[in-house]
């Protein structure tokens, strides 16, 4: 299914080869292939990042491998969207990367219902909407990662190879003109490939209270998207967090009381959020009394 959906014979190693027609030769052993991984006999793993010339979708076939465990297509021009039929209260995926690829859509909620999940990175990818509810079944998540999803992995375009005229960056006591015209003329070739960006809707709504059920969560990134709300009281319960990354939304609100972030926490540009409010009577005093407070100087 993998071959027929992800343009299997163009595949190349990392020197060039062609290898993806080693796939229908009936003489390797499927746990023998390139990028795969088995444990007792059984596919376990299937790593199909950085592959050149790999593209298409991911298939909803793989939902027969029982014993699949990871999934890794990080920089491939895969497409289409994260079929739900991959994820069940039976599945045993533990790690997903779907990292700088053009899959768009949303996170299924059968995502998080197994409890088996321990990371997903879905950084630069088109993946928008909301974070699901069931991220609370999520009892063994450790690593989220949806950062920059405003963002696809775009494409190249061809554009014109404008460069200084040459004239201009002569010596001039050899003939060159610094403030010759032209500034600017076309290059050998005239045109040169240029990467650009393509712009995708990113996640929005708001963190869903349900996070708190998520209790070894390490990891939050979820920068540079449309989230917007007040971040749930609940997220104070994940005590285990030592990176939160939340800059670049559009939160608002007192950050709950008893959120520790043992490591790297980022706020910045997080839309006035603010520390939660001290209880009555408990606000700190000023350093100085009203009356002996130094003066301004003049």
């Amino acid at each position: 299914a993998c071959f027929d959906a992800m343009s299997g014979p163009e595949w190349k190693s990392s020197t060039g080869a062609k290898v993806g027609e080693t796939w229908l030769d009936p003489n390797i052993k499927c746990c023998d292939k390139e990028w795969i991984s088995c444990k007792r006999g059984l596919i376990d793993e299937i790593k199909f990042k950085f592959i050149p010339k790999l593209k298409g979708t991911i298939p909803p076939q793989l939902a027969l491998l029982t014993a699949l465990e990871e999934i890794d297509v990080r920089n491939c021009d895969i497409t289409g969207t994260l079929p739900d039929t991959l994820f069940s209260s039976d599945s045993v995926i533990e790690e997903i990367d779907i990292s700088q690829t053009d899959i768009t859509g949303t996170l299924p909620p059968t995502l998080f219902v197994s409890g088996t999940l321990k990371k997903i990175e879905a950084y630069h990818a088109g993946i928008s909407g909301t974070i699901p509810p069931t991220i609370g079944m999520a009892t063994q998540l450790k690593e989220i990662d949806i950062r920059d999803s405003d963002n696809c992995k775009g494409t190249y375009i061809t554009v014109d190879n404008w460069i200084v005229n040459p004239i201009r960056t002569r010596d001039p006591r050899r003939g060159g003109n610094p403030n010759a015209l032209p500034k600017y003329v076309l290059g050998r070739p005239a045109t040169r490939r240029q990467w650009k960006r393509a712009k995708c809707s990113g996640y929005s709504g708001t963190i869903p209270p349900e996070i708190g059920g998520a209790t070894k969560l390490q990891e939050i990134r979820i920068k540079k998207n449309r989230i917007s709300g007040s971040l749930p009281a609940s997220m104070a319960l994940l005590d285990a967090v030592k990176k939160l990354e939340l800059d670049e939304n559009k939160f608002r609100g007192p950050i709950p009381r008893g959120l520790h972030v043992s490591k790297e926490c980022r706020l910045t540009d997080a839309d006035e959020l603010a520390p939660p409010p001290f209880p009555p009577g408990m606000a700190p005093k000023p350093p100085f009394p009203p009356k002996m407070a130094p003066e301004p100087p003049a």
